[in-house]
């Protein structure tokens, strides 16, 4: 909105540029307010004149009105000068200010003249010393012309008028019968003197005048930038006082609202507001007054037709020359359009959330429900497989089981894009060594890839002291998803390899190159769609069209990112960008490397059962549990296989992860618990997963104490200590301890 203001303002002529045009009207007010000056004090010197001719007659005829020869008087000769002189001093000058106003040679005349007329007046007093100050309230009146150089004839006028009556008529001068040259230039020496600051006050006057008519050119000029902005501007403008009156409002204003400007120029800005939004303009302009220099906010205003618009406001106050605010001035801006755009972007968004929400929660329930029949399909399956079938019966029956490990996969991945679209997906994020979780994939996909004849390797030794941050178990289902995929889709003979590469300081990429046909470049955008296989459907080669999609969101909500690079006959890359971070055994040493170690207890013969799928996590538990020498540790990385290991050795303390590869740990642990055998061992939960909600559950379902990763080792220990000691003396009856230094709230 304001740019359009600023652009408004770039107004240009062809023959000035702004500030050429300013002094340009400076130089014509300066020029006016001289010229009016000029012609008022030739008016003034116009009745001075008058007035001075009638009091030199009156002088004349009360001090000397007649002259004395013996007993015969007649008229004094001052009077007859008083008459004749004083008139033909005064009426040529009158003449001029009325036949040439304001010329320089009328107000350099009138400058003689007056000197004349003081001549004459000291003349007629006979020489009296207060007739002449008449000469210097004279030179002052002449300095109202701010004119100095008026001064020079009427210095030189008094100096010769001086010297020479002083020197043969010294009484009508100085009312002495003689003087010397002397006394003339005394006089003349005070009336220079006055003259210097005459001089000076009509110099200052003049730069006055120039600096107030620079001042005044630089106002018109601002007030017609304004005027024109506020006429012109594409946005409505008003100018509102402290009463919420409309005092001036422009077209587009007008035309917004559907008042003419003298109808809204009756009106206040609240006739025109809508109620609900009346407090928050009292507010705005209360906020103004208190000293904000600008506001703005959105309001509605109602039309002449009734119709409801929604305008955005920009409101600061136009001050007065003493810098008090005088008015309000308002920019309006209607945004209707984009209000029912927005209302339009919302209602729309949350019908999609809805139905997606809708969707997902369909396709869980769905899931569940297709497993009841989907059991009875497998599991009916695989008996007749083992009732010794006919080779034809044989191959319908796997046909039947491999139709329904194909609908599971199906429903598993189905539930989990629902889980993570309404965010349901539960992940552990913590250390996951790079070259384990690969050498792991490799592992299980290198017999599918030498069955296709598939080279399969990584291209690079890949260093074990990489790691990255991530849900292990999920970042080894993409991995799988990956591999698979390239291997499915690269023909007899191809290769498969697997390369890493650091990308900066905190970020590990891994790439799965393919030497298979290549996707083309227009369909990768539909690359990551659901059930979009782009074509594969029609091939021998199985797949739901999910994995991929899965595989995305799965990296989103790991933090990470997902990728692909394809040319069509060379091959395909697919990469996965993952957060990189420290290896969990370094993590503990940083996190307590100053702490102080606490004896421990006797621990002789003691048995720990560690159910965790993480390789380097069982390592660091090892490596940690070397402290204690008496200590037998167990291990077991399936949740069942726990679950058996521990009715068989009845271990004293059992440390149990959350996330497992069959069975999640609150399963693994409601086992126990509900188990005559095993639920007097006491659980201590080991995870990366610290929120609230997950804490509140495990401990809820019987666990013991609850640690975060990264693992604190004096905490560790003491938890360790303080469960083999309750167990030891009251068989496990001691209240639950929760370290939660990575503790966070969740929905």
């Amino acid at each position: 909105m304001f740019e359009v203001v600023k652009n408004t303002l770039a107004v240009t002529t062809p023959e000035f540029s702004a500030q050429d045009e300013c002094a340009r009207r400076a130089d014509e007010l300066f020029e006016q307010q001289q010229n009016e000056i000029y012609r008022n004090t030739d008016q003034l010197f116009a009745r001075l004149m008058i007035v001075q001719w009638v009091a030199a007659i009156l002088i004349a005829v009360v001090i000397s009105p007649s002259t004395w020869a013996g007993q015969a008087s007649a008229i004094h000769i001052h009077v007859w000068a008083a008459i004749f002189l004083g008139g033909a001093i005064s009426l040529f000058p009158i003449w001029l200010t009325q036949a040439w106003p304001g010329a320089v040679i009328t107000r350099h005349v009138i400058a003689v003249a007056q000197m004349l007329m003081s001549a004459l007046l000291i003349s007629v007093t006979g020489g009296r010393i207060e007739t002449h100050f008449h000469v210097f309230g004279s030179l002052v009146i002449l300095s109202f012309y701010r004119d100095w150089r008026v001064l020079i004839p009427a210095t030189i006028v008094v100096a010769l008028d001086h010297f020479i009556r002083g020197v043969y008529w010294p009484y009508s001068v100085y009312g002495v019968l003689t003087a010397s040259p002397l006394r003339s230039i005394e006089h003349s020496a005070w009336v220079i003197f006055e003259d210097l600051f005459l001089v000076i006050s009509c110099l200052r006057s003049v730069r006055e005048m120039r600096s107030i008519a620079s001042r005044t050119a630089a106002l018109e000029k601002s007030e017609q930038s304004f005027r024109r902005i506020f006429n012109e501007a594409p946005i409505g403008m008003a100018i509102v006082d402290f009463d919420c009156r409309f005092v001036k409002v422009n077209a587009a204003m007008c035309k917004m609202v559907g008042y003419s400007e003298r109808e809204l120029t009756q009106l206040q800005t609240l006739d025109i507001t809508l109620p609900e939004d009346a407090e928050l303009t009292r507010q705005r302009g209360q906020a103004l007054l208190n000293g904000a220099p600008t506001c703005s906010f959105e309001k509605r205003y109602i039309r002449k037709d009734n119709e409801v618009i929604w305008t955005s406001c920009t409101v600061c106050t136009i001050q007065s020359e003493d810098e008090a605010p005088r008015y309000y001035l308002g920019m309006i801006e209607d945004i209707s359009e984009r209000k029912g755009a927005e209302e339009a972007l919302k209602l729309a968004k949350d019908e999609a959330d809805h139905a997606n929400k809708a969707k997902s929660e369909f396709l869980s329930r769905m899931s569940h429900e297709l497993r009841t029949p989907l059991n009875a399909i497998l599991g009916f399956g695989q008996l007749l497989e083992r009732q010794n079938p006919t080779e034809t019966q044989r191959a319908r029956v796997r046909h039947i089981i491999n139709a329904g490990r194909h609908l599971l996969a199906l429903l598993n991945e189905v539930l989990d894009i629902s889980r993570i679209e309404v965010g349901r997906m539960q992940l552990s994020l913590e250390p996951v060594c790079v070259a384990d979780a690969l050498e792991e994939g490799l592992d299980l996909l290198r017999p599918l890839a030498a069955e296709a004849n598939i080279d399969l390797s990584a291209s690079v030794d890949i260093d074990a002291a990489v790691y990255v941050l991530a849900d292990r178990q999920r970042f080894k289902q993409v991995l799988l998803n990956l591999l698979a995929n390239a291997v499915k889709y690269t023909p007899a003979s191809g290769r498969v390899t697997v390369s890493y590469n650091l990308n900066g300081e905190d970020k590990v990429r891994i790439s799965i190159t393919d030497t298979g046909l290549g996707i083309a470049g227009e369909k990768l955008d539909r690359l990551f769609t659901p059930f979009d296989r782009l074509g594969a459907e029609q091939s021998t080669i199985e797949g739901t069209g999910l994995g991929l999609a899965l595989s995305q969101r799965l990296m989103k909500a790991m933090g990470g990112s997902m990728g692909v690079e394809s040319v069509v006959g060379q091959g395909s890359t697919f990469w996965v960008q993952l957060p990189r971070t420290t290896s969990p055994l370094k993590q503990v040493l940083a996190h307590t490397e100053n702490r102080t170690r606490t004896p421990p207890l006797d621990t002789t013969s003691r048995t720990i059962l560690y159910i965790e799928d993480n390789l380097s996590n069982l390592t660091l538990i090892e490596q940690i549990l070397e402290e204690r020498p008496g200590i037998a540790l167990v291990t077991a990385m399936q949740g069942q296989i726990g679950l058996d290991l521990a009715r068989q050795h009845s271990p004293d303390l059992i440390l149990l992860d959350i996330h497992l590869p069959d069975l999640p740990g609150w399963k693994v642990l409601s086992q126990l618990k509900t188990s005559d055998a095993t639920r007097h061992i006491p659980v201590v939960v080991i995870s990366a997963d610290a929120t609230k909600r997950q804490i509140n559950r495990l401990m809820a379902g019987g666990a013991r104490a609850y640690l975060t990763k990264p693992l604190d080792v004096a905490e560790f220990f003491r938890v360790l200590d303080q469960t083999i000691a309750a167990n030891q003396t009251d068989n496990g009856s001691t209240a639950p301890t929760v370290s939660n230094g990575h503790l966070t709230e969740v929905d």
